[in-house]
C-alpha cells in the first residue's frame, strides 16, 4: 500500500498548509482548550475543509485500506440474516465496530501516527524557519481580478475577495514592534525601510495594526505610501488593503475609508495625474494603472460588504457610505463629450461597474437604502450629473455622424471579444458613464424617497427636469432608428437601446413605480411612435374624417422624417417594454384607457388601438404601403403577444373585440398550415448539383414556419382565457387545434407565456364548460390522461413496477394526491352541457367481470367503476374498495349539485335506486345500518339527490361522524328507502297571502296608471325602494301580481324577440313526449312546491301540460342544426327551471303560468333567463346558434368576470389560481334560477328584478353574491377545494334587500356596456 503525500517531505508540506489555512481559526479560540474543540469540530464548520490536500490524500489511504474490510462485512452480516429490524444504525454501527477491531485498521493507525508525530516534531523544532519569515508560498498579486463583466486590462487571475493571501506570522507583533511598523512607514525614511515595514504588515493580520494604539499614525504613513511613486511600495500597500478587504471583521471600515482618502487625494491633487475626457484614458500608464486597480478593490469591497455590514454598529455603514459619496461627488460638474473637464472618480467606476451593480446592491436592503438615500441629499450633484448625461446623451443621438455608434460597438468588444485594450476615447468614457447613470436613475426610481430628487435643476436648463422628461428622454433612445444604421455583428449586451430598454422594463416590472413614472401619455407617445409611423396612411385618413390621433407621425414625437422605418431590433424592444406594461393590470388599463384610466370614456386613440391595428394590418401583410420591407414574424409575434395580453382578459377582449383578431389569426394561420405542408413535401429537382444547399434552405425554412405556426395558435388559445372569447374561438372552427396546442404543452408542464407560469388549468375549465370544448378535450386525449393519471393514484398505473416496500396509504378517504385528481376531474365535469355531452345515450358497460389492471379511460368507464359499484364482480376489481367508491362518491355527491346533471344520471342510470340497495345491504344483525364511510357517503346523496330547498329549507346531513360524542355519535337516520325521514325536512310556515298596504301595491293597482315607460321607471324606483327599506312587505302574491301587470306594458316597449301565436292543440300536446328526465324533473318541482305550501296538492299534470306547452312553443321557433354536437341534436336537453319557478310563483295556475310565459318570451331577458327559450332559435345567429354555447355563459358570465376583474380582484384572482371560473359557477346557478342555493323568496325577488329592473341586474347580483362569499372564497382557494365549497354549499346568509345599493351602484357604472352587450344577443 502506498503512503504517497502521507509520509516524508510531503507530509510535513501538507501539514503546515493546513496549519496556515486554518490560522483564522486558531486566532479565533480564545485558548488551547477552545482552540482544540473548533479543530475537531473542523469539517462540520469549515466549507471547503475536504480540499486540503492533507484531508484528500487521508481519505484516499483510508478507502485504499479498509473498503474491501467493510464490503466483506457487509456481505457477511448479509448471508447470515443478521440484519436486526430495529434500524440501520444498528447494522451500520455492527460493522463499525467490527471494522475498528480489524488487524488492517490498527496497523494503518499505528503507521499513521508514527509518519505525523515525526511530521510534527520536525516542524516544531524549526518552527521560526517554517513559519516566521514568510517561507510559504505565496499568492502571485495582491490585486488579483476576474470577474466575467469586467472589460480592463489586468494581469491577475484571481478574485481580491476570495483569493489565498500570504499569512505570515503567527505570533502576534507587541507594542515595540508596532512602534518600529509605524516609524519606519513615516516619508522621511528611506525606501528599503518603508518596505520592512510594508512587508511586516504583509506578514500579519491586518487587523492587528488596526485594533492597535498605532493605528492613527500607521494610517497616516499608509496614505504616503500609498501615493508614493514607486511600483514597489504601491504593490506592497495594494497588497495590505486586498489581505484587509478578504475578512469580514468590522475593521474594512477603516481600510475601506483609507482607500477612499487615497483616492480623493488623487483626484484634488494639483500634480495633474487625473487626465482630460477628450484626451481619453490610456491604461499603460503606470499611474493610471495604479488608480484602476485602486478603484477595483473600491468596487469589490462595495459589493461584499452588503453581505455583512448589518452585523456591525451603524457607524460603519455610515462611514462607508459618507466616504464613497464624497468620493464620487468630486468633478461633477463635467459637461459633453469633447469639452475639456477631467476625468471623475465615476468614469473609473462606470469602466469596472458599468451597470452600477455597488448602487444597486445598496440600494436593495431598507438598512442601507435609508441612509443612501439621505446622503445622497447631501450630495446632490451625483444625481444631478447623472440626469445631465442622459439628457445630453439622448440628445445628441440625434446629430449626424456622432461617435455613439463606433465607441458603442468598440466598447462591447471589451466584454465579448475578450480582447486587451489599452486606450479609451473621450465618447468611450462618457458612454460608460451614461450606462451607469442609467442604472443608478433605474434603481433611484423605483423608491419613493428617491423619487423625491425629482424635479431636478440643471444649469443653462430653462425648466427643470421631472420624471415624465427623463424618461422621455430614455425612451428616444430605444424609438430613435438612427441607432440602427450601422450594421451589427452580433448581439450586443451594451448597446444602448438594449440597456434602456432592460431598466425601463425593471421599472415596468414594479407595478406601483410603473404607475407613478411610466403610465404617462407623453411616454406611452413617445414609446410608440415608430408604431404610428407604419400607420401613416390610416392617420391621414383619420385626420380628414376628424378623428384625434395617438402618435401621430406629425405630433410632437415625429423623429423619422428624416429616417429610414425604424428596424427590428427597435420595434422588438418597444414591445418587450409594452408587454412588461401590459403584464400588469394597471398598466393594461393604462394601455386601453390612457392616463386617465377612464373605460367609460374609451378612445380609439388609446396605445391599445394602435397595437391592435398595427397588428392586425401585419398578420394581413397590408403594411407597408411605401415600398419598405415589412415587419418580420418575429415582430410581428412580438406585437400579436401584447394584444393577446389585453384580450386574455375580459376588459381587453372588450376594447379588442372590434378587429376581430380571432378572424385575421386563424386566416394567417390557415395560410401557414398550408405552407408548413408544403415545405416539407420533397419534389424532385432536375438539377442535383445544389440539392444540398436548397435542402438545408427549405429545411430551416419549415422550421421557421412550424415555429410561426405554433406562435399563431398559442394565440388564438388564448381566447378561450374568457367566456366571450371561447365564443369567438369556437366560431373560428380552430377549437379542436387549439386544444390539441394545449394539451401538449399542458403535459410537458410548460408555462403559458413568459409573464404567466400558470393558467392552462383555468383555460381547460373555461372550455370545459361548453359542449363543445368537452368535444375537443376528448379528441386531445385530455380527458383519458386524466382518468388514467386518477386511476394510477387510486389504484393501479398501467406501467407499476413491484415495489420491496409498499407504499403508505392515508387514513383520509381522499388524500392530498388523489384531491387534485379530484378537482381536476369535476373542473370538467362541472357544466350540464359537457357533462351530456360525454355521458347521455351512453349506457354503462355493466360487465360480468372485471380486470384488476383494467383502467377506465373514459368518463362513462370511470362512472361506471367507482360510482355505480353494484355487483360483485366491480367490487373484486377494486384493490382498494371502499376509499375508490368513496371518491366515485364524493364525486357524484358534487357532480349532482347540478340539477340537471343529477336527472340526466337519475334517468340513464338511476343511481338512487343502487345507492338505496346498498344500503339496505349494510345491516347488522339488528337490521341497522352500519355507520361506515361508505354508508355516511350514500346518506348524504341520497338526501342531497331527494330533497330541494335553499339554505334554511332542508337539512343535509354531515358526512363523518362526532367522535367527541361518546353516544350518538351520528344524530341522523339512516334509511334505504324514499322518502327521507322527516329529521331532514325542517317545518316551513305557510304563505302569507294576506295583502298589506305599501307603495308597490298601490302603484300596480292604480286606476289610472302611466303608460309605457313612464310606467316602468316609476315601477324601477317604487320596487328598487321597497326591496331596500322594506324587503319583508315583498311578498309571493304581490310578486305574482308586479308579473301580472308589468309584462303586458313591458313587452310593448322592450320586445326583442316577435310574438308568435301559439299554434299547439291538445291531439298535438297529448303527441309529445317528454323525456324520462323531463318527469324525474317536474316530480322534483311538485315536491318543492308542497315543501313550501305554495301549492296545496298535487298539480302534476299542469305542470306536465305547461311544459309541453312550452316545449311544443319554442319548437316552432327551432330550426335543425347540422352539428356532431349532442347537445344539439334534439330539444333543449335539460329541465325547464325557469317555467317550473313561474308556475310555483303563480300557485300552480297554469293559465296565469302560461299567459306569462307566452308574453315575456318576446323580451330580451328571456333568453338569459328562460334557457330554453333560445336553444336551436331561429333567432340567434347562425354561427351562436351552432356553437352550442348558450348566451347565458358567453355573455352573463364574462360581464360577471368583467366585474369581478374590476371591483372585486381579490376574487377574481382566487378562482384563477384554483383553476375554477367564475363564469362556470354563475352559469350553473343561473341555469336552474338559484334551486338548491337561495331560499324561495329570494328567488321570487331575483325573477322579478331581473324583468323590471333589467336583465343587467343578473350580472349584478352573481357579482354581490361572489362579494358575499368573499372570505369563504379565499379560505377555500388556500385549501384547493373552491369548486366542492360553491357546488355544495347553498348561499347562506345572503339577502337581495342588504345588497341592492350595491347593485344600483355597479348599475351606474356599467349599464352602458353591460345591457348593450346582452341586448345585441340577435345581432351576427
Amino acid at each position: 500500500m502506498t503512503w504517497r503525500g502521507l509520509e516524508g517531505e510531503d507530509l510535513k508540506n501538507n501539514i503546515r498548509q493546513l496549519i496556515i489555512d486554518f490560522e483564522p481559526h486558531i486566532r479565533e479560540a480564545g485558548n488551547f482548550e477552545i482552540a482544540e474543540e473548533t479543530l475537531i469540530h473542523l469539517e462540520e464548520n469549515e466549507q471547503h475543509f475536504h480540499r486540503f490536500e492533507f484531508v484528500k490524500q487521508l481519505k484516499r489511504k483510508i478507502d485504499e485500506a479498509l473498503s474491501p474490510l467493510i464490503e466483506d462485512e457487509i456481505e457477511k452480516f448479509a448471508m447470515a440474516g443478521q440484519v436486526d429490524t430495529s434500524g440501520q444504525e444498528t447494522l451500520v454501527s455492527k460493522i463499525t465496530q467490527s471494522v475498528i477491531q480489524s488487524k488492517p485498521y490498527c496497523d494503518m493507525s499505528r503507521k499513521m501516527k508514527r509518519y505525523l508525530t515525526e511530521a510534527v516534531e520536525e516542524l516544531i523544532k524549526n518552527f521560526d524557519a517554517e513559519f516566521g519569515s514568510g517561507k510559504h508560498k505565496e499568492s502571485s498579486d495582491p490585486l488579483i481580478y476576474h470577474r466575467h463583466c469586467h472589460h480592463l486590462d489586468s494581469d491577475e487571475e484571481e478574485s481580491s475577495c476570495d483569493s489565498s493571501f500570504n499569512q505570515g506570522m503567527l505570533l502576534l507583533p507587541n507594542s515595540e514592534e508596532l512602534q518600529s511598523v509605524a516609524d519606519k512607514l513615516h516619508k522621511n525614511r528611506d525606501i528599503q525601510s518603508r518596505t520592512e515595514a510594508m512587508q511586516i504588515l504583509n506578514q500579519n493580520m491586518p487587523a492587528d495594526f488596526i485594533n492597535s494604539d498605532f493605528w492613527p499614525q500607521i494610517r497616516k504613513n499608509l496614505l504616503d505610501v500609498m501615493t508614493e511613486p514607486e511600483d514597489s511600495l504601491t504593490h506592497l500597500s495594494m497588497k495590505f488593503v486586498t489581505r484587509a478587504f478578504m475578512t469580514t471583521s468590522p475593521q474594512t471600515r477603516e481600510i475601506y475609508t483609507l482607500l477612499a482618502e487615497y483616492l480623493i487625494g488623487q483626484f484634488q491633487s494639483r500634480r495633474g495625474t487625473i487626465p482630460k475626457i477628450k484626451n481619453g484614458l490610456d491604461i499603460t500608464n503606470p499611474a493610471i494603472t495604479k488608480l484602476v486597480k485602486a478603484f477595483r478593490l473600491l468596487n469589490e469591497f462595495q459589493q461584499e460588504t452588503t453581505n455583512y455590514w448589518i452585523r456591525y454598529p451603524d457607524r460603519y455603514i455610515e462611514e462607508i457610505l459618507e466616504s464613497t459619496l464624497n468620493l464620487f461627488s468630486i468633478h461633477q460638474m463635467g459637461g459633453p463629450v469633447g469639452t475639456s473637464s477631467q476625468l471623475s472618480p465615476i468614469h473609473f467606476i462606470a469602466l469596472i461597474d458599468p451597470k452600477a451593480q455597488w448602487f444597486i446592491k445598496w440600494m436593495h436592503g431598507n438598512y442601507s437604502r435609508q441612509r443612501l438615500l439621505k446622503l445622497l441629499e447631501k450630495y446632490r450633484p451625483i444625481v444631478v450629473n447623472a440626469v445631465r448625461h442622459c439628457l445630453d446623451f439622448s440628445a445628441n443621438r440625434k446629430l449626424p455622424f456622432d461617435l455613439m455608434s463606433d465607441f458603442s460597438d468598440s466598447f462591447n468588444k471589451i466584454t465579448v471579444g475578450g480582447g486587451r485594450r489599452s486606450y479609451y476615447a473621450g465618447a468611450e468614457l462618457e458612454y460608460a458613464y451614461f450606462i451607469h447613470s442609467v442604472y443608478l436613475l433605474g434603481r433611484l426610481l423605483c423608491f419613493t424617497n428617491g423619487r423625491k430628487f425629482f424635479p431636478i435643476k440643471l444649469k443653462d436648463a430653462d425648466e427643470p427636469v421631472t420624471i415624465k422628461k427623463l424618461l422621455v428622454s430614455l425612451v428616444l433612445v430605444v424609438v430613435d432608428p438612427s441607432s440602427f444604421t450601422m450594421p451589427r455583428a452580433h448581439s450586443m449586451s451594451y448597446e444602448p437601446s438594449t440597456l434602456v430598454t432592460e431598466i425601463l422594463k425593471i421599472l415596468c416590472s414594479h407595478e406601483q413605480t410603473a404607475e407613478i413614472c411610466l403610465y404617462k401619455d407623453e411616454i406611452t407617445t413617445a414609446l410608440l411612435s415608430p408604431v404610428s409611423q407604419f400607420l401613416d396612411t390610416q392617420c391621414n385618413k383619420a385626420e380628414s374624417e376628424g378623428e384625434e390621433v395617438f402618435g401621430r407621425p406629425d405630433s410632437e414625437y415625429s423623429y423619422f422624417e428624416d429616417h429610414n422605418t425604424p428596424g427590428e431590433s427597435t420595434l422588438l424592444h418597444i414591445a418587450d417594454i409594452v408587454s412588461m406594461i401590459a403584464s400588469s393590470t394597471k398598466g393594461r388599463r393604462h394601455l386601453m384607457y390612457g392616463e386617465r384610466k377612464d373605460m367609460f370614456n374609451r378612445t380609439k386613440s388609446s396605445a391599445a388601438h394602435i397595437i391592435a391595428k398595427f397588428t392586425k394590418k401585419a398578420l394581413l401583410g397590408e403594411i407597408p404601403r411605401d415600398g419598405s420591407s415589412s415587419p418580420s414574424k418575429s415582430v410581428i409575434g412580438a406585437y400579436l403577444y401584447i394584444c393577446r395580453q389585453l384580450y386574455n382578459t375580459c376588459e381587453g377582449l372588450l376594447v379588442l373585440y372590434q378587429y376581430e383578431l380571432h378572424n385575421v389569426i386563424v386566416r394567417v394561420w390557415k395560410e401557414a398550415f398550408k405552407e408548413s405542408a408544403r415545405s416539407v413535401t420533397p419534389t424532385p429537382s432536375e438539377n442535383s448539383s445544389s440539392d444540398s444547399d436548397s435542402v438545408v434552405t427549405a429545411r430551416h425554412g419549415g422550421l421557421d414556419i412550424t415555429a410561426w405556426e405554433d406562435t399563431l395558435r398559442d394565440n388564438l388559445l388564448n381566447f378561450a382565457s374568457s367566456a366571450k372569447g371561447l365564443l369567438l374561438l369556437q366560431q373560428t372552427g380552430a377549437m379542436n387545434e387549439c386544444m390539441s396546442f394545449m394539451y401538449a404543452r399542458y403535459e410537458k408542464k410548460l408555462q403559458v407565456s413568459k409573464c404567466e407560469k400558470f393558467g392552462y388549468g383555468y383555460m381547460v375549465t373555461q372550455v370545459a364548460a361548453t359542449a363543445p370544448g368537452m368535444i375537443a378535450l376528448q379528441k386531445t386525449g385530455y380527458i383519458k390522461s386524466l382518468i388514467s393519471e386518477l386511476w394510477a393514484v387510486l389504484e393501479c398505473g398501467a406501467s407499476d413496477t413491484h415495489l420491496f416496500t409498499p407504499k403508505s396509504w392515508s387514513v383520509d378517504a381522499i388524500d392530498k394526491s388523489s384531491h387534485k385528481h379530484m378537482i381536476r376531474l369535476l373542473n370538467v365535469l362541472s357544466a350540464f352541457p359537457a357533462v351530456y355531452e360525454v355521458l347521455a345515450t351512453k349506457p354503462l358497460p355493466s360487465k360480468p367481470e372485471y380486470g384488476f389492471r383494467e383502467i377506465p379511460t373514459t368518463i362513462v368507464d370511470f362512472v361506471d367503476r367507482l360510482i355505480m359499484v353494484d355487483s360483485e364482480a366491480k367490487i373484486h376489481s377494486l384493490f382498494n374498495f371502499e376509499e375508490s367508491h368513496t371518491f366515485g362518491l364524493r364525486v357524484l355527491n358534487v357532480m349532482i349539485c347540478c340539477l340537471d346533471t343529477f336527472l340526466l344520471l337519475q334517468s340513464q342510470y338511476n343511481f338512487q335506486e343502487t345507492l338505496l340497495t346498498a344500503q339496505g345491504y349494510n345491516h347488522n344483525l339488528k337490521e341497522e345500518i352500519i355507520l361506515d364511510m361508505l354508508s355516511l357517503e350514500r346518506n348524504h346523496i341520497l338526501v342531497r339527490s331527494f330533497l330541494i330547498g335553499g339554505p334554511s329549507e332542508r337539512i343535509l346531513p354531515p358526512r363523518s361522524i362526532d367522535e367527541t360524542k361518546k353516544t350518538g355519535a351520528y344524530s341522523f337516520p339512516l334509511f334505504s328507502s324514499y322518502p327521507v325521514p322527516r329529521e331532514y325536512i325542517p317545518s316551513i310556515g305557510g304563505r302569507s297571502t294576506i295583502k298589506q298596504d305599501n307603495d308597490l301595491g298601490k302603484f300596480l293597482s292604480a286606476k289610472k296608471p302611466e303608460k309605457g315607460q313612464a310606467w316602468l321607471d316609476k315601477c324601477k324606483t317604487v320596487l328598487s325602494k321597497m326591496l331596500i327599506s322594506k324587503p319583508d312587505l315583498l311578498k309571493a302574491n304581490l310578486m305574482q301580481q308586479l308579473l301580472e301587470v308589468g309584462i303586458p306594458i313591458m313587452s310593448k316597449i322592450q320586445d326583442v324577440f316577435p310574438l308568435l301565436e301559439y299554434t299547439g292543440t291538445d291531439s298535438a300536446l297529448k303527441a309529445l313526449k317528454l323525456s324520462q328526465l323531463q318527469k324525474n324533473g317536474i316530480k322534483m318541482a311538485i315536491r318543492y312546491g308542497l315543501h313550501l305550501k305554495v301549492i296545496h296538492n298535487d298539480v302534476t299534470d299542469r305542470l306536465t301540460h305547461l311544459l309541453k306547452q312550452c316545449s311544443y312553443y319554442l319548437q316552432q321557433q327551432q330550426k335543425p342544426v347540422e352539428s356532431s354536437l349532442e347537445y344539439l341534436h334534439s330539444s333543449y336537453g335539460g329541465f325547464d327551471w325557469f317555467a317550473a319557478t313561474i308556475f310555483l310563483m303563480f300557485g300552480g295556475n297554469l293559465e296565469k303560468s302560461w299567459n306569462f310565459l307566452h308574453k315575456f318570451s318576446t323580451l330580451g331577458c328571456s333568453g338569459y333567463l328562460w334557457i330554453p327559450r333560445l336553444h336551436c332559435s331561429v333567432h340567434l345567429p347562425s354561427d351562436l346558434m351552432c356553437s352550442g354555447i348558450s348566451p347565458l355563459f358567453s355573455s352573463t358570465g364574462h360581464n360577471i368576470e368583467l366585474i369581478l376583474q374590476i371591483e372585486l380582484p381579490l376574487v377574481a384572482s382566487a378562482f384563477k389560481m384554483s383553476g375554477f371560473t367564475p363564469a362556470q359557477i354563475c352559469f350553473h346557478w343561473l341555469k336552474q334560477c338559484f334551486w338548491n342555493y337561495l331560499d324561495w323568496t329570494e328567488i321570487c325577488q331575483y325573477v322579478c328584478l331581473c324583468i323590471v329592473m333589467g336583465i343587467d341586474y343578473q350580472v349584478y347580483l352573481c357579482c354581490s353574491i361572489l362579494k358575499h362569499q368573499q372570505k369563504n372564497i379565499m379560505e377555500h382557494m388556500q385549501t384547493q377545494d373552491l369548486i366542492i365549497y360553491l357546488k355544495e354549499t347553498a348561499i347562506s346568509g345572503f339577502r337581495i334587500s342588504n345588497y341592492m345599493t350595491y347593485m344600483m351602484s355597479l348599475e351606474k357604472k356599467y349599464r352602458d356596456t353591460i345591457f348593450r352587450d346582452m341586448l345585441n344577443i340577435t345581432r351576427p
